[in-house]
């Protein structure tokens, strides 16, 4: 498929959300030993490091309004690998071990080169995936796991929007379609957000983002692509996610946020697979969504806060 490229459209689009909240992040690149691929990290603030990996599919931006709101810590925000400018991992032949690795070394690269020792992990769906693969990979990487909405493991429900796109010829019509607004808007009543969209939505700048993001990155073909390899029209495909056995050897404390909206699964759903970690915390978020930290960006810089804080002193003790 032809590349829709236009990287100073995007950048122009990632700049102004950034400026928004009055942030002005470093751009970092860094090269994945085992894949030779490079991907991308805007880098905010002083303090501790936090590692931010998003869900599916979008890129690093969605984290913006909740970095701003959390002082006191070094913000590493990812574009996982095919994400906004980083280039993509090369999936013919991946099969569900190898992808866990090759997705868990892509994070390890990121927290080795640009953390100062172990970082907080914070992962959104695919992401929040993404953040269980470093976890169980890489456990000297990770002070603590924060899974910010559903995480993409065995027993999350796709939504049907979903499922159909695994279909390649769908998710070539959704890779070229040209974005609105307005399918932004539809988009977020889906993930659980008729809340937000009630009381304005997302800002201007947050949304030509996220229109930039679909109209002049490859971020949809690839990410459908993945998505395409991990589920198919009944949900997530056995073996691609991981299960109860991957998150009883999660030695780290975690933290599971899930918004009552979110259509990927029950909070009663999360609370038995966060039962299989051995230091979870479940936390249930009232009249909030799929990407629950937008619909209250303070609320959740205080819970993640105060359970950092708390990490660090079990680390430390």
């Amino acid at each position: 498929m032809r590349s829709k490229r236009d990287d100073a459209r995007y950048r122009a689009a990632e700049a102004e959300l950034w400026a928004s909240e009055g942030l002005e992040p470093q751009e970092h690149w860094v090269t994945v030993p085992e894949s030779g691929i490079r991907v991308r990290a805007m880098v905010s603030g002083e303090g501790p490091s936090v590692l931010f990996i998003h869900g599916t599919p979008t890129a690093g931006g969605v984290y913006v309004p909740l970095v701003a709101v959390v002082p006191g810590y070094r913000s590493i925000v990812l574009d996982r690998p095919g994400c906004a400018l980083s280039e993509p991992l090369d999936t013919s032949t991946l099969t569900p071990t190898g992808a866990s690795g090759q997705i868990a070394a892509a994070m390890a690269a990121v927290a080795d080169q640009l953390g100062d020792g172990p970082v907080h992990v914070v992962g959104n769906s695919a992401g929040g995936m993404a953040a269980i693969a470093l976890a169980q990979h890489r456990p000297d990487l990770v002070r603590s796991l924060t899974l910010e909405g559903v995480p993409a493991v065995q027993g999350m429900t796709l939504p049907r929007a979903m499922r159909v796109a695994t279909f390649k010829p769908v998710a070539a019509i959704v890779a070229r379609w040209p974005v609105t607004e307005r399918d932004f808007e539809r988009s977020f009543k889906t993930m659980g957000h008729t809340e937000l969209l009630a009381r304005g939505g997302l800002s201007p700048e947050q949304q030509a983002w996220r229109v930039a993001l679909a109209r002049y990155t490859d971020t949809y073909t690839h990410d459908l692509a993945a998505l395409g390899l991990g589920a198919d029209w009944r949900g997530l495909r056995p073996g691609w996610a991981p299960g109860p056995e991957t998150l009883r050897d999660l030695p780290m404390p975690s933290l599971w946020i899930v918004g009552d909206q979110d259509p990927f699964a029950t909070p009663d759903a999360v609370r038995e697979w966060a039962q299989e970690a051995p230091q979870s915390t479940v936390v249930v978020r009232d009249r909030e969504g799929h990407q629950p930290w937008l619909d209250n960006p303070e609320g959740h810089s205080a819970l993640l806060r105060d359970f950092w804080a708390r990490a660090d002193r079990a680390a430390t003790a």
